[in-house]
């Protein structure tokens, strides 16, 4: 059952004089009342199915894992409608080996499982301790296949291959001790089982095992414990009972107390844990990994306003820190939320033997790799020229060479390309076989690679090839003709101009399968514009977000998505556009950007655009709506967040409250809440601890008090991207809002 909508103030929603004429009142009550007609229903159900087309392509969704000798790997590869089975590829030779027969896998599965399994679908493999077969996961259970004999086994929860799937464990890389995140605390079993260490956390005081936790050998393990006991908390409130439920999450705001971090080092042999002493002032703190030898924990430090980065080694026995070398931008930032929740992992790679580091720097304008000596002493800058290099993969075995991917091909600016480099320096050779996203995973040898990859056009393939290029075997090859047959088409691309007149910008549109070019369509903008993600797919499949827009189109809209200045990805200049001035560049970017491309596609109504984001996409559509009034004519921000909120996610690209605070006081938009003319809706889920619901309510406020009428949709217990059936509603209601405001084709 379909409940009605939770409002705030009075929802009124005018109508464009348009709009009456095709609806007249009894029409318009039946169309998007409490329940909507079977039209409109059968509009939002094909809506939702296309939004999830992606389920319909035939493609191992299982990431191949490389085993640690041999160059060889393994995966999943389909075969046709009984599904598929898993295969061990030799890199050396291309031959491609099945483990078992699909027949008889089916036939062990569904007898282990006690059902029929007739086509069954993974989403993980690990390879088994012992390398001698893999463990995947299925209905729940764990099995092991080895990589002879064919047999599939049932595997116990505790058994230590099946622990190699589980995100609570941390097996070590040699010596078979384990790492185990419990609730607050962790604890470390030897290969025999028994607890070597253990330690229980407190309340906003605990213990967490990063990624890299393990040295190379064994012998250590590195634990951080999280002290956020002086972070501002935010409330969450349960209102499942009428005995309302009241839990605090730590949540640092902009201005407010960072959670401090200290690194301890356990070693398994003695069960001693090393504190190691943290850096000065307030700081993000990363491990990012271990030297080759394992006898340095290497560590990454940003600072509070994102100005200074830090590399430490540290001694795993005495617990002694050293600096190796920082990386500062006084005028900028070195780092943001971008880097924070993935890029701190590729920002470095140890050399073995002690020969140094590769760094990943924008120093000259663009993001290059550095050679530094084992003490910190700049020795060359490795690459050069107008692009980006976004991840260094690897080194080859003799070290006279590394691998990266990077966007340095013309025309192609936020396209992810494999090349090799030399530590001498110089232009880099392309190793990639196409142009497009490439998704490349290295073998141990760092003679081979697995090389996943797929153009907006083009659906993914699997190569497995030499860095020599002297050999390319195709593994898997996505087949997206059920998509197709349901109506999919890849979105069509375009190029503008910044509003600086300068620029180049890159997005796409999407439109509704039953496109007719002598009509004219409702537009909307589909929006995130953060400055530490770009959202225009440049892959077949691209993410979340052009899924929904694919989706949203099938309404009868034109929808269109935009990456502007500010995002990453390109060069420094491009993310530093808006750098301390948050909110200023996005929206009219994006408004002149919708003004070219309409210009020569006359099926673009620009008299009934609309704007649409979720997050930081729902602090822009706020903006749109409110910097652009005569322009977007109506807009719905899902959960948006405010330059108040995460300190991680606003001060890197604002510097500090009290540093710049009439970069805050301009990009707030509660202060232009008086400034709203078309039809607005909020989303909020009362659970959410990523863009809090305070930054809804006090925008509500604004707006009663700028006597400014807008519609309110709270989500009860709702995270920040509603779950389940909520998902559904929420994504029903921002259609209906559009449709009821912006209206049909004409």
């Amino acid at each position: 059952m379909r409940l009605p909508l939770v409002s705030l103030g009075v929802l009124l929603v005018s109508l464009s004089s348009a709009q009456a004429q095709e609806l007249d009142a009894p029409a318009l009550a039946s169309t998007f009342g409490p329940v909507p007609d079977a039209k409109v229903q059968a509009k939002l159900d094909f809506a939702d199915r296309f939004s999830r087309w992606v389920t319909l392509m035939r493609d191992s969704r299982v990431v191949p894992k490389w085993l640690r000798e041999g160059d060889r790997l393994v995966f999943w590869a389909r075969e046709g409608d009984d599904g598929g089975t898993w295969t061990l590829a030799h890199a050396k030779t291309g031959a491609l080996q099945p483990l078992v027969s699909s027949e008889s896998l089916r036939e062990q599965l569904s007898t282990l499982l006690g059902k029929p399994i007739k086509a069954p679908r993974f989403v993980e493999v690990a390879i088994s301790p012992d390398e001698q077969g893999i463990v995947f996961r299925l209905e729940g259970k764990t099995f092991s296949l080895g990589l002879t004999g064919g047999r599939v086994t049932l595997l116990a929860p505790e058994d230590r291959a099946a622990l190699t799937l589980s995100r609570t464990h941390f097996l070590a890389p040699r010596g078979g001790a384990v790492a185990v995140q419990r609730e607050g605390g962790f604890a470390v079993l030897g290969a025999d089982g028994a607890t070597v260490v253990e330690r229980a956390g407190e309340a906003f005081f605990e213990w967490r095992i990063p990624e890299r936790a393990w040295s190379p050998d064994g012998r250590f393990v590195a634990v951080w414990r999280e002290d956020a006991r002086g972070v501002h908390k935010v409330p969450v409130v349960d209102y499942s009972s009428a005995l309302e439920k009241v839990t605090t999450v730590p949540y640092a705001k902009t201005g407010t107390p960072l959670p401090r971090a200290e690194l301890h080092l356990v070693e398994v042999a003695t069960g001693k844990v090393t504190r190691v002493a943290p850096v000065e002032g307030e700081t993000y703190d990363w491990l990012a990994g271990w030297n080759p030898e394992g006898t340095r924990a290497l560590c990454l430090h940003l600072s509070r306003d994102a100005k200074r980065l830090d590399l430490t080694a540290v001694d795993p026995v005495s617990g002694e820190r050293k600096r190796v070398l920082r990386e500062e931008r006084p005028e900028s930032f070195v780092a943001g939320l971008d880097f924070a929740t993935d890029r701190w992992a590729k920002q470095v790679t140890a050399l073995p033997e002690g020969r140094g580091y590769l760094w990943l720097s924008e120093r000259d304008g663009w993001r290059h790799v550095y050679l530094y000596d084992g003490a910190g002493r700049l020795v060359k800058q490795l690459t050069r020229g107008a692009f980006p290099v976004h991840e260094v993969l690897g080194v080859s075995p003799r070290g006279d060479a590394f691998y990266v991917t990077a966007s340095a091909e013309r025309g192609a600016p936020y396209e992810h390309v494999f090349y090799r480099g030399s530590m001498k320096g110089g232009v880099l050779k392309r190793l990639s076989s196409g142009s497009g996203m490439h998704y490349v995973v290295m073998s141990p040898s760092r003679e081979h690679y697995l090389d996943s990859w797929s153009t907006r056009t083009m659906p993914r393939v699997r190569e497995l090839a030499s860095v020599e290029g002297d050999q390319r075997v195709r593994l898997t090859t996505a087949d997206a003709s059920a998509a197709e047959a349901l109506g999919y088409v890849p979105p069509e691309g375009f190029t503008v101009k910044a509003a600086d007149g300068v620029t180049p910008l890159y997005g796409v549109l999407y439109k509704p399968r039953d496109f007719d070019p002598t009509k004219r369509y409702p537009v909307l903008a589909y929006i995130y514009a953060g400055p530490f993600m770009t959202i225009v797919p440049w892959s077949y499949a691209g993410d979340a977000m052009p899924q929904i827009a694919s989706g949203l189109s099938q309404l009868g809209f034109i929808v269109m998505m935009l990456d502007p200045r500010g995002g990453p990805g390109r060069s420094k200049a491009f993310q530093d556009a808006h750098y301390g001035r948050v909110g200023q560049t996005e929206i009219p970017d994006y408004v002149t950007g919708m003004k070219q491309v309409a210009a020569t596609r006359p099926w673009m109504d620009l008299e009934r655009v609309g704007i649409h984001g979720h997050s930081w996409g729902g602090y822009f559509a706020l903006r749109g709506m409110l910097t652009a009034p005569d322009f977007f004519k109506a807009g719905y921000a899902g959960a948006p967040g405010a330059l108040e909120e995460e300190a991680i996610i606003n001060e890197p690209y604002l510097n500090l409250p009290g540093v710049n605070p009439q970069g805050y006081a301009d990009g707030s938009n509660f202060a232009l809440a008086g400034n709203l003319k078309g039809p607005l809706k909020m989303m909020h889920g009362t659970g959410d601890v990523n863009a809090t619901l305070s930054v809804t309510m006090r925008m509500a406020d604004a707006l009663i008090r700028a006597g400014k009428h807008f519609e309110l949709l709270l989500m009860p217990g709702q995270p920040h991207t509603p779950m389940g059936g909520a998902y559904r509603y929420y994504h029903d209601d921002l259609g209906l809002f559009f449709l009821r405001t912006l209206g049909a084709p004409r």
